[in-house]
C-alpha cells in the first residue's frame, strides 16, 4: 500500500509542478469575452447580468454560473492584496491535480497497477490538459467534475452504490451542469445506459434524476422567476448558429452582436437579414430568449437551404474533434508539442479501443466507447475548438493504453 500511495503521490506532486511552470509562461493577462462582460455587469450591478438595457441589468442564463462563481470567490479570496486571475490560476492548478488521481482510479477499472499507474503519468503531463489550467475557462474545472462523475457512475453500473456515494453522484451532475450545459446530454446518457444495461437500477436512475433536478432547481427557479421559462442557459441557439452559418468553419464564426453596439456590427451581406431580426428584438428581461430563438432559427435555416455543404463541415467538425483541425487558425495551434500527443492517442485510441472491447467485453468499456462516440456526434454539431478536446482524451488516452498493452505483450516494444 505504500509503495502505491507513494508512486501515484510523486506523479501527482510533478504534475502540480509542472502545471505550476505552463500556467506561470502560458496564461490569459486579463478576463476576457463573455467572464469580462459578466464580471463587470456584476461589479457594477450586483447581478449576474450580461446585458444593461437603458441603465437596467437584465438577469442573466448566458452562460452556466458555476465557473462565474469560481471565478468571484477566487476574487473575494484575494482581499485586494494580490491579482485574483494569479489565485485562479494556482487554484485551477490544484483542482487539476487533484483530476490526476480520479484519472488513476478510473484507469484502475481496467488495468493493473503498472498500467494504471503509466496511464496517469501520460495525462498528468498532457500538454493541452496543463495549459488549460492558465486559461479563464471552465476546462479545468470541467474535466475534474467529468472524471468524478465517470468514476461514481461507473461503480453503480457495476455494483451496488451506498446512499452517500449516490447523493454525491446526484450533487457532482447538478456541479457540473451549473458549470457546461452540455453535460445535460451526458447525464441523460448515462442514466438511460445504466436502464438498458441493467433494469434492476431503474430505482436508483430515477433517485439520481430527481435529486439533481431538486439541487439545481434553485437557478431553474431564478430563471423562470425572470423570464417565465424553465432552462438552464440561453446559448444553445447562438452556438448552434456559430458552427452552422455561411462564414463557419470548424471552429466556427465568432460575433458577439451585442444589441448595445449594433451600429458597430461588421457589415457582412449574408448576415442582413439576421442583423435586422436582432434590431428589431425588444431589449427586456425575455431578450436572451429571443435572441437565442434568431439564431437557432437562422441556423436550422441556413441547414435545411444547403443540407450538402454543412454535412461536409459536421464530417470535418467530427474530424477536428476526434483528431485534428486541419485548418485552424488559433494561434500556436500547430505547435508540436500541442499536436503531437494530440495525433498519437487520437490514432492508437481506436485499435486500441477494438482490444479494449474484445478483451474485457464489459459495461464500463462499453459505455466509455459509446460516451466517446456519443459526445464526438453531438459536439460536432456546433463548433469545435481546440480546448473542447479536453472532454474526450481521457478516454482516448485509456484506449490507447489497451493498444500499447497489446503491443507490449506482443514483445513490440521489446
Amino acid at each position: 500500500m505504500s509503495k502505491f500511495n507513494n508512486n501515484i503521490n510523486k506523479i501527482i506532486i510533478f504534475s502540480f509542478f509542472l502545471k505550476l511552470v505552463f500556467a506561470f509562461f502560458f496564461h490569459e493577462k486579463n478576463l476576457s469575452d463573455e467572464w469580462a462582460v459578466l464580471f463587470k455587469n456584476f461589479q457594477s450591478f450586483k447581478s449576474y447580468s450580461y446585458y444593461i438595457f437603458d441603465g437596467q441589468a437584465i438577469p442573466s442564463s448566458y452562460m452556466p454560473p458555476l465557473y462565474f462563481v469560481f471565478i468571484y470567490l477566487n476574487k473575494f479570496l484575494s482581499f485586494d492584496k494580490i491579482n485574483f486571475l494569479y489565485l485562479i490560476y494556482f487554484n485551477q492548478v490544484l483542482i487539476s491535480s487533484i483530476t490526476v488521481y480520479f484519472f488513476y482510479k478510473l484507469c484502475k477499472n481496467f488495468f493493473d497497477e503498472r498500467f494504471s499507474l503509466l496511464g496517469t503519468f501520460l495525462f498528468s503531463v498532457f500538454p493541452l490538459i496543463a495549459y488549460s489550467n492558465g486559461l479563464i475557462s471552465s476546462a479545468c474545472l470541467q474535466l475534474f467534475f467529468y472524471l468524478l462523475f465517470i468514476n461514481l457512475f461507473l461503480e453503480l453500473l457495476s455494483n451496488e452504490i451506498n446512499k452517500k456515494n449516490l447523493f454525491l453522484l446526484a450533487l457532482t451532475s447538478a456541479f457540473t451542469l451549473l458549470l457546461r450545459g452540455e453535460f445535460l446530454i451526458i447525464f441523460l446518457f448515462s442514466l438511460t445506459f445504466l436502464v438498458l444495461f441493467n433494469k434492476k437500477k431503474l430505482v436508483n436512475s430515477l433517485i439520481i434524476l430527481l435529486l439533481t433536478i431538486a439541487l439545481v432547481s434553485p437557478y431553474l427557479i431564478r430563471n423562470y422567476k425572470n423570464t417565465g421559462n424553465i432552462h438552464l442557459v440561453n446559448v444553445t441557439g447562438y452556438a448552434l448558429w456559430k458552427g452552422n452559418n455561411q462564414l463557419a468553419k470548424v471552429e466556427g464564426f465568432h460575433n458577439s452582436l451585442h444589441p448595445e453596439k449594433s451600429e458597430s456590427w461588421p457589415k457582412i451581406l449574408e448576415f442582413d437579414d439576421l442583423y435586422k431580426k436582432l434590431d428589431k428584438l425588444e431589449k427586456d428581461k425575455k431578450y436572451e430568449i429571443y435572441r437565442d430563438k434568431v439564431f437557432k432559427d437562422e441556423a436550422l435555416k441556413n441547414v435545411n437551404q444547403d443540407k450538402q455543404r454543412y454535412l461536409v463541415l459536421y464530417l470535418k467538425k467530427i474530424f477536428s474533434y476526434f483528431f485534428l483541425d486541419l485548418n485552424s487558425s488559433i494561434k500556436n495551434y500547430y505547435n508540436i508539442f500541442h499536436i503531437a500527443p494530440i495525433i498519437l492517442f487520437s490514432i492508437c485510441s481506436i485499435p486500441g479501443a477494438i482490444i479494449g472491447l474484445k478483451k474485457i467485453k464489459n459495461s464500463k468499456i462499453i459505455y466509455l466507447l459509446l460516451l466517446t462516440c456519443f459526445l464526438t456526434a453531438f459536439i460536432s454539431i456546433f463548433f469545435i475548438l481546440p480546448r473542447y478536446k479536453i472532454s474526450i482524451i481521457s478516454f482516448q488516452i485509456i484506449f490507447s493504453l489497451f493498444f500499447f498493452k497489446y503491443l507490449f505483450e506482443k514483445k513490440i516494444f521489446t
